[in-house]
């Protein structure tokens, strides 16, 4: 079993036995209505032990591959990442709840500390083979202006999830004032005990850069030791933790591997019209032919009643 070996030495082994997706085929095959399902999972998330929850955010944020695009699957996944955060920021001391608003508005809100803050939190999720990783997926002017009336915004994904390279996803996150963090980050506020009160000066980090992009390195690393000091973790600790938090991560993406291997296997034992099912499918040739022969019928009927109309 994987530990954060720099968490076990506070009391906390991280169950990697305990994962998300596997709660969300469950809540699935029972065939549950999304909204219920939803509850069933926050539910679950919420009664998660120390060991069970930081193993939820060492995996937290990749859609597992298996799950097919826009299905009830990752639709759920998706919000259990609200679920997980909301969490995070009560373990962390903060009162949070996931927001119940649909649209233009951020998936968390939240309050806490001494002087008084709030914030809203935004929740993401990404499948670890997707390849354009664009600033403005990322929403953040728009969740600035979600605050509506709260302090400060933060915005969680896996660190896969971000880019790795020069972005100028860092400079907006700067110029909004919003916090980008990783659920690694969440662990270790959570494990430092620290409470909301030695965060609020990571929040109101506000950053102005010359350059239109900055360096995910440079982002990060200014980040983590301003994290430190916050949170006073020594350099050797935070270093660990952080770096088996990766190795975690590095295991999920072995998994996602096995699985397209397995793919691979299945396709390769398929027979010619197993095959070709397959790929008509794929290319979604009979619904395209559906959308023709229907254009054909409309546009035959309307010539029909342009000449009942002339007659």
């Amino acid at each position: 079993m994987l530990t954060f070996m720099a968490l076990s030495r506070v009391g906390i082994e991280v169950n990697m036995h305990f994962s998300i997706d596997a709660v969300v085929d469950r809540l699935v095959r029972k065939g549950l209505l999304f909204d219920r399902a939803a509850i069933e999972l926050d539910k679950i998330i919420q009664g998660a032990d120390d060991g069970e929850f930081f193993s939820l955010l060492v995996r937290a944020g990749c859609i597992p591959e298996r799950y097919s695009h826009d299905s009830r699957e990752e639709k759920l996944y998706a919000k259990a990442m609200d679920s997980i955060v909301a969490e995070s920021l009560r373990r962390i001391g903060y009162q949070a709840e996931v927001s119940q608003e649909r649209s233009n508005s951020a998936d968390v809100v939240a309050e806490g500390g001494s002087p008084a803050h709030s914030l809203v939190a935004d929740a993401k999720a990404f499948r670890l083979s997707r390849t354009a990783l664009n600033p403005k997926d990322y929403k953040i002017e728009a969740l600035s202006k979600w605050r509506k009336g709260a302090d400060y915004a933060i915005l969680v994904a896996p660190i896969a999830g971000y880019p790795e390279g020069q972005s100028r996803l860092y400079v907006e996150a700067g110029r909004y004032q919003v916090t980008l963090l990783s659920y690694s980050h969440l662990a270790l506020m959570i494990a430092s005990e620290s409470g909301p009160s030695r965060l609020e000066d990571i929040w109101m980090r506000s950053v102005e850069h010359e350059s239109v992009t900055l360096s995910a390195p440079q982002y990060w690393s200014s980040l983590d030791s301003a994290l430190r000091q916050a949170l006073s973790w020594d350099q050797v600790n935070w270093t660990e933790a952080r770096r088996e938090y990766f190795e975690g991560l590095l295991l999920n993406a072995e998994a996602e591997l096995a699985y397209f291997d397995q793919v691979k296997n299945d396709v390769a034992a398929m027979d010619r019209g197993e095959l070709v099912d397959i790929a008509v499918e794929a290319l979604k040739i009979d619904s395209k032919m559906r959308t023709i022969r229907a254009r054909v019928a409309k546009t035959r009927a309307l010539v029909n009643e342009m000449e009942d109309r002339e007659q």
